[in-house]
């Protein structure tokens, strides 16, 4: 332990805070009333351990390894990615135990690396002796023995492994769905009765269905050998053998038309169903577009400055909506919105309508990458469209050149958004709450569909509005 304190930290954080102190293996897996659950589960822990799981080796979306000393191990999981490593890497992570599906595991909210460690493990054995495996969880393990049956389960494919006759202990071998070489597996070849030898880490998974079951997770190809010859080499070894199964070969074919058929129906029935939500989204832009145009032609009709800003204002929260629609119109996803591109968009379509301001405003991004549904997007791009359009209205005069700041954090689950000005800023007493105009009102209704928590900056040198929210 005192190596992996002393050695640098490549380092990944996903949340802010953290425990006081580094657990052990043997207080982190106590269970002293033997009910499969931890004494400290639900706790916020930290533990260090070797990862014996490359980073993303078995599911390519998300974080799922395992770190282990000589004589403990620990399943650990997260929807969050950050730094990559090695096997025989040395991993500190901190996060909260849970139980998901009989597996007593870690969800991480945060890690760091140390690669210099380099410390690899000999796999544990699994025996027809072995009658205590719950001690290898977590844990590196070899074994060999015969296939006894092959299916999925739990988003992957498995073979079940006898290591005897009558073995009452048959771990499966597990290979998920999201592992980054599922392809490289050949698990076609292998049948029932088929001799292998495997090495991997050893999980547990429970289900209704399914029952309790010990998975073996496969790292990489050469963790799975073929004792002896597959028996599906056999199966087309000779002309009788084609001839016996050209009936079954014949019935293969025409049901794969048929649902070859049906499959091509869904498919074009899905295709219309986009192509005309698609449609719904352009129309809608388009008659967005046209009541922007009316406003337009009504402001020239006004000579009443009040007036002709409300339908100015107006015109532009209508603008910020049909960009939304132009924006899922053009993409692949018909729900999800690029939010870092869109923002840019709608600053820039805004400063165009200022063109008396355009050239001594200078509006400066820092937008970091970040997808939000449509049902967000909508307040959000309201809510900055307010913002924006009250900062060139009443920040920026004409003797310094104005800086307007938009700027989006991604962290994580959570976006950090903040809309600033370099402007007289903010008078002592003011407050959203108290504000009786419509754009004080506004403000605060956008922030509370976003579901936003809403932060003034009263240090910054000119006007500052901070809003932090979910992305999902």
């Amino acid at each position: 332990m005192l190596i992996i304190l002393l050695l640098g930290p490549t380092g990944f954080s996903i949340a802010q805070t953290a425990p006081d102190s580094t657990w052990s293996f043997p207080t982190v897996l106590l269970d002293t009333d033997n009910d499969d659950t931890l004494d400290y589960a639900d706790q916020h822990i930290r533990i260090g351990g070797i990862a014996n799981t490359a980073f993303s080796q078995i599911h390519t979306t998300r974080l799922s390894s395992a770190i282990q000393n000589d004589n403990y191990g620990l399943r650990f999981y997260s929807k969050m990615r950050g730094d990559s490593f090695e096997v025989g890497d040395s991993l500190v992570l901190e996060g909260r135990l849970h139980n998901y599906n009989g597996l007593n595991e870690l969800y991480v909210d945060s890690y760091e690396v140390y690669p210099e460690v380099n410390k690899t493990f000999s796999p544990k054995t699994l025996t027809d002796k072995t009658n205590n495996p719950d001690r290898f969880i977590g844990m590196l393990v070899e074994g060999s023995g015969k296939i006894t049956d092959k299916g999925t389960i739990n988003n992957g494919i498995y073979l079940s492994v006898s290591m005897r006759e009558n073995n009452e202990f048959e771990p499966k071998v597990f290979l998920s769905n999201f592992h980054n070489s599922f392809t490289d597996f050949n698990f076609d070849i292998l049948s029932i009765g088929d001799k292998i030898s495997f090495t991997g880490v050893l999980s547990e998974f429970k289900s209704d269905l399914a029952g309790h079951n010990y998975l073996v997770y496969l790292r990489t190809p050469d963790d799975l050998q073929y004792t002896g010859i597959p028996r599906y080499y056999f199966y087309g070894a000779g002309g009788l053998i084609l001839l016996i199964f050209t009936g079954v070969i014949v019935w293969i074919i025409s049901l794969r038309r048929k649902v070859e058929s049906k499959t091509q129906k869904v498919q074009k029935s899905l295709e219309e169903k986009e192509i005309l939500l698609r449609e719904i989204h352009h129309r809608v832009k388009n008659n967005l577009s046209i009541i922007s145009g009316l406003l337009d032609l009504q402001k020239d009709t006004t000579d009443v400055e009040s007036t002709h800003n409300a339908l100015q204002d107006s015109q532009s929260r209508i603008r910020s909506m049909a960009l939304i629609h132009d924006k899922l119109y053009q993409t692949e996803s018909l729900s999800d919105i690029n939010l870092d591109e869109y923002l840019e968009e709608l600053v820039e379509a805004i400063s165009a309508t200022f063109i008396n301001k355009q050239n001594k405003v200078d509006v400066k991004y820092e937008l970091d990458e970040a997808n939000i549904n449509i049902d967000k997007v909508v307040p959000c791009g309201l809510l900055v469209n307010e913002l924006v359009v009250n900062a060139f209205k009443h920040a920026f005069d004409d003797k310094k050149q104005g800086v307007l700041t938009v700027k989006l954090q991604n962290q994580g689950q959570e976006a950090v958004l903040t809309v600033a000005d370099n402007g007289p800023g903010l008078p002592e007493n003011f407050n959203l709450d108290t504000g009786d105009s419509l754009g004080s009102m506004l403000i605060q209704t956008f922030a509370a569909q976003l579901g936003a928590e809403l932060t003034i900056d009263r240090d910054y040198k000119g006007a500052a509005f901070i809003f932090t929210f979910s992305l999902n």
